[in-house]
C-alpha cells in the first residue's frame, strides 16, 4: 500500500477521513494532500469500495499533477459507473488536448448517467465540436433516451 510520505503532514488515514466526510471540499483537499497522495487516491479509486472509489476520483481531479490524466483514464475503465462518472467529470479540469481523449474513451460507454456527464464535462471543456461524430451518433443510437435528447440538442448547437 501506498503510503502519502511524512514530510507531507498528512497520512492515508487522514486522505480516508477527509474522503468519508458527507460533505467534501474537493478543491481545499487538493491543497492539502497534493501530488504525494496520488497514489495512495489511486489505490483507493481501485478498491472495491464505491464510496471511497468515487470520491478518490473526484478528488484526485482537482489535484494539479501530470499524472493525473492517467488516473483518470484508469479511472474511466473502472466497473464501478459513479467512478467512470468522476472520471468524466474531472476531465473539466484537464487541458483541453488531454481532456478531449478522456471524453473520446468515455463518450463509448453504455451507461446512461456516464455517457450524460461526458457530454455536459465535453461542453464545459469546450471540446463537444471535436467530439461532434460520436455525439452525433448517441443522438440517433442511444439506448436511453434522455441521453439521446441532451445529445440532440447539443448537435444541434454545434452547427
Amino acid at each position: 500500500m501506498a503510503t502519502v510520505k511524512k514530510a507531507t503532514g498528512v497520512s492515508n488515514q487522514d486522505i480516508v477521513a477527509f474522503l468519508r466526510q458527507d460533505e467534501l471540499d474537493y478543491p481545499a483537499g487538493a491543497t492539502k494532500f497534493g501530488k504525494a497522495a496520488l497514489p495512495f487516491i489511486t489505490e483507493l479509486i481501485n478498491s472495491n469500495d464505491e464510496n471511497l472509489a468515487t470520491k478518490a476520483a473526484y478528488l484526485a481531479g482537482y489535484i494539479k499533477d501530470s499524472s493525473v490524466k492517467d488516473i483518470l483514464k484508469m479511472a474511466a475503465g473502472n466497473s464501478l459507473t459513479t467512478v467512470r462518472i468522476a472520471a468524466a467529470y474531472g476531465a473539466q479540469r484537464m487541458d483541453a488536448k488531454n481532456g478531449q481523449v478522456l471524453l473520446d474513451k468515455l463518450l463509448d460507454d453504455t451507461d446512461p448517467g456516464v455517457v450524460k456527464y461526458t457530454i455536459k464535462s465535453a461542453v464545459a471543456l469546450n471540446v463537444a465540436k471535436n467530439l461532434k461524430t460520436k455525439i452525433s451518433k448517441i443522438s440517433k443510437d442511444f439506448a436511453d433516451e434522455g441521453v439521446k435528447t441532451i445529445a440532440v440538442d447539443l448537435v444541434k448547437r454545434l452547427r
